[in-house]
């Protein structure tokens, strides 16, 4: 079994009322930011979103340990979420789960 680090992750956008913000929308931004940055990664990387909250557009999820580095440089590098200027704010990372205020969550489960 692979160790993991979770990610606390805040979208912070220019115009919020523009986009739709989903854990599905959310993960291909980050993968295809994933990919863009580092090339091909043979699908090897995996995300699985643990919370959400559409409200506060935050997120949590968590990525296999070797993947941490270029999860994080990827998160500082994007600039657009649905051609919205945007930037990813990440709140915490850690390799224990994490979490944030029930009331302001949707919880998914399983992976997206």
């Amino acid at each position: 079994m692979s160790d993991y680090y979770y990610f606390d992750v805040k979208l912070k956008l220019r115009y919020p009322e523009a986009v739709l913000f989903t854990p599905i929308n959310f993960r291909g931004c980050v993968l295809s930011a994933l990919e863009s940055f580092f090339g091909d990664l043979g699908g090897k990387t995996s995300m699985d979103i643990v919370k959400f909250s559409t409200k506060h557009h935050r997120i949590i999820f968590r990525v296999p340990e070797e993947f941490f580095e270029r999860t994080l440089t990827a998160l500082s590098l994007i600039g657009h979420y649905q051609e919205v200027p945007c930037h990813f704010q990440v709140i915490d990372t850690s390799k224990t789960a994490l979490d944030f205020d029930k009331d302001n969550a949707e919880e998914i489960s399983g992976s997206c």
